[in-house]
């Protein structure tokens, strides 16, 4: 059960890719491992797909694909979650990519929708703008 510390909050974060959306929907489906900072098993190219993150310090997330729009959105679902360090638990949290073409390029925006730990805001904010403003967009490039 989640305590008082616990908090919702939803950030987003953009990347332009001079990639038609189809090349980075296709990124975001199928080439997790080479983009996602932590250890990956499992799919994440098909509605209901499940994987699960994890990493040495601890962390585990199962995610399930509950939403795919072909070269507009995909939509993860935590369904499981733990950080070992703090016992934190973001189930339930959401993460959304969304693609719109822009003449030559494509606009990517990520949302982290769901729990965070009070406090640790600024935390997410530059774990999001990581993974997706260097982490993908650099492996897009």
């Amino acid at each position: 059960m989640r305590g008082p510390n616990y908090t919702t909050a939803r950030y987003t974060t953009a990347i332009e890719v001079a990639k038609s959306p189809d090349e980075v929907f296709n990124h975001i489906i199928n080439d997790v491992p080479k983009f996602w900072p932590e250890e990956f098993k499992g799919r994440s190219s098909e509605l209901n797909d499940e994987f699960i993150f994890t990493s040495e310090g601890g962390h585990y997330s199962k995610n399930k694909v509950v939403e795919l729009i072909p070269n507009k959105k995909v939509v993860w679902l935590v369904t499981e979650s733990t950080r070992e360090t703090d016992n934190f638990d973001w189930t339930g949290t959401k993460m959304v990519f969304e693609l719109s073409p822009n003449v030559s390029h494509t606009l990517l925006e990520f949302t982290y929708d769901g729990i965070i730990l009070e406090g640790e805001y600024d935390r997410l904010v530059q774990i999001c703008d990581m993974v997706i403003k260097e982490m993908l967009y650099n492996f897009m490039k």
